[in-house]
């Protein structure tokens, strides 16, 4: 983990203006707050900020032939570097001097000999040529801004809007991604930013920006049989997972007792075991107040962990959070610029990864999660509901339309007349087809495995990006490193392949992934309910965010105000047992303060 900026221009000497590098750099501090770098040429400057847990070697990482310098400023980890290290001679220590060595051996193809998380860009200064490039699911992120002579990059939008060339400006569309949760890939809200596609490849020179995708998705048959599948995921995760695993201290896996996260604890047990190296040190995180209420319906994930690490034999530990740490405009507002630089229309759930991902950084440096293999083996949002599976739009966002409200997540206290304008359902269904378009051609399938299929490719494309900016986001905010062997290329293009009927085994949600766990976790595990992410009736949440919400409304010079329904925003506060019961009304109140946090802190020119 790491925060990356750079500075292309054709036109003038860049070299001059440090000033305003260091300016874009120190604003992702907390990405790397051990260390500050720049490197400069006259049309390039890179920034790198370290940690220094993660990156020994201050960077940019820079080589020096005969006659060309290459510079390059790296975030990420590489899985397969000791497979380089036999191919190559390092530039130095640490993966970027891989990534370097890499790129000087094979140009820009070197991405595709890169496995693991990584976003980086590399100035040939003979050429005058940038590479920029993301890892294949996008694990890391990578913001670009092209200007009339050249280009900004950086791992955050903060760092882009720090340079006076980028005009701070949010018309219809960057409001309609705000408002509307699309989470359209390549979209960066900002006029004119746009965000790297998971596995794309964007060069600039003096002839101007071209980008191609290197890796994604491709449709295939899919002839294996059940035997031949369940053991090929398990070879597949028992292989990302052994390259992920660590065992020097401060490594950690979270254990929430749940199929995914018991699944990889019992697999990089056995890796462990293999090498001889101590248990894993296993975390389970809960709010008291969420856990005391699942423990009456025997969900609560506490039980279960305690089970599966004593089943398994870990280093366990549990750590019971108080709600209170959620409490309050400082801690939302850290978890905006962590998001990143975004409001976004989940409730409190954003803060409440923010403050569990801080008690997490507290125990460890680096964490192993089991995310994204409900993405993966399709534990959809309301897929019971064929309303939800029948609706031409994307279908997180036709759950929330046809469960909460047809504008979707959060839009309640909203101006109905901006509403209209903005016309969100419209804006989504135009982002569906457009994402339809793009599906890799199927195979030969029943019409509900095609339907299921396509349901799939959306949540691996914008549901994706969005759960993984925000997991590289607020755990970059604490220094916390994580890996997600789910989130593994291979892993996802041989499962993406895999029929419905398959992945729903036994008519049950991840009915497949069951299988491969079976074995491997306990019966009672297997079977256990999903227990959702910690949103909990609290009267004191509840009477804060009434408070903050008055405030806000007596305040004649609060941003969102132009954007509200005023009206409508004191009947949400009027009954404060209601708001702290009802998870869609502090949605909508959260959502307004959310905005108007936005807005006072970045002042976007909104352009409607």
């Amino acid at each position: 983990m790491a925060g990356i900026t750079g500075w292309v221009d054709y036109r003038r000497d860049v070299g001059q203006d440090l000033t305003t590098a260091r300016r874009m750099t120190a604003t992702l501090a907390t990405r790397g707050p051990d260390d500050e770098q720049l490197w400069a040429a006259t049309h390039a400057v890179l920034g790198h900020r370290r940690l220094a847990a993660a990156d020994r070697r201050p960077q940019p990482a820079v080589a020096n032939e005969r006659d060309r310098t290459v510079a390059l400023t790296f975030d990420g980890e590489l899985v397969n570097r000791d497979e380089l290290r036999a191919r190559l001679t390092p530039v130095g220590d640490g993966d970027a001097g891989l990534v370097l060595a890499a790129y000087l051996e094979w140009g820009e193809e070197c991405v595709e000999q890169l496995s693991g998380s990584f976003a980086f860009g590399v100035w040939d200064d003979a050429r005058e040529e940038l590479l920029l490039a993301r890892d294949h699911v996008g694990l890391r992120p990578l913001y670009y801004y092209p200007t009339q002579s050249g280009v900004l990059f950086a791992s955050e939008p903060k760092a882009l809007l720090a340079h006076p060339v980028v005009d701070t400006v949010v018309d219809m569309d960057g409001l309609r991604e705000v408002l509307s949760f699309a989470g359209t890939p390549g979209e960066a809200v900002y006029r004119g930013m746009r965000k790297a596609l998971p596995g794309e490849l964007i060069r600039v020179s003096r002839a101007g920006l071209t980008t191609r995708r290197y890796w994604q998705l491709t449709g295939a048959p899919h002839t294996h049989d059940l035997d031949t599948t369940v053991a090929t995921i398990r070879g597949m995760l028992t292989d990302s997972i052994s390259r992920r695993i660590d065992t020097e201290p401060g490594f950690s896996i979270m254990l929430s007792g749940g199929l995914d996260s018991s699944l990889v604890t019992a697999l990089a047990m056995r890796e462990l075991r293999r090498r001889g190296a101590p248990a894993a040190r296993t975390l389970a995180v809960d709010f008291r107040e969420h856990a005391r209420n699942a423990q009456r319906s025997g969900t609560d994930d506490g039980t279960f962990a305690a089970e599966m690490a004593a089943h398994i034999g870990t280093d366990h530990r549990d750590i019971q959070l108080d709600r209170a740490e959620l409490l309050g405009p400082i801690t939302r507002a850290a978890a905006l610029r962590s998001y990143p630089d975004l409001p976004c229309p989940v409730g409190e759930m954003t803060t409440a990864l923010y403050v569990f991902f801080r008690a997490v950084a507290a125990e460890s440096s680096v964490t192993m999660m089991g995310e994204w293999a409900d993405t993966l083996f399709g534990a959809y949002l309301r897929m019971e509901d064929p309303a939800v599976v029948a609706r031409q739009t994307l279908p997180w966002v036709a759950s929330g339309q046809l469960h909460v409200r047809s504008t979707g997540l959060g839009s309640g206290l909203f101006d109905q007349t901006l509403l209209k304008q903005l016309d969100l359902p419209g804006y989504c269904a135009d982002r569906y087809h457009d994402e339809i378009a793009q599906m890799p051609p199927g195979v030969e399938e029943s019409a509900h495995d095609r339907r299921m299929r396509e349901i799939s490719y959306l949540y691996l494309r914008g549901w994706m990006e969005m759960g993984l900016a925000q997991d590289d986001g607020l755990t970059s905010a604490h220094g916390l490193r994580f890996r997600a062997p789910f989130a593994d290329p291979k892993l996802m293009q041989y499962v993406f392949n895999i029929p419905w009927s398959m992945k729903n085994l036994g008519g049950k949600t991840k009915g497949l992934l069951r299988k491969v766990a079976d074995g491997l976790v306990p019966a009672s595990i297997l079977d256990r309910p999903k227990n959702p992410f910690p949103s909990t009736p609290d009267t004191a949440h509840a009477r804060l965010l009434r408070d903050e919400m008055t405030a806000l409304l007596a305040d004649p010079h609060a941003p969102v105000l132009p954007l509200i329904d005023t009206t409508a925003a004191r009947a949400a506060i009027s009954d404060v047992d209601q708001l702290a019961t009802g998870w869609q009304g502090r949605g909508d109140v959260e959502m307004v303060l959310q905005v108007n946090t936005w807005l006072a802190g970045y002042r976007p020119r909104l352009e409607l």
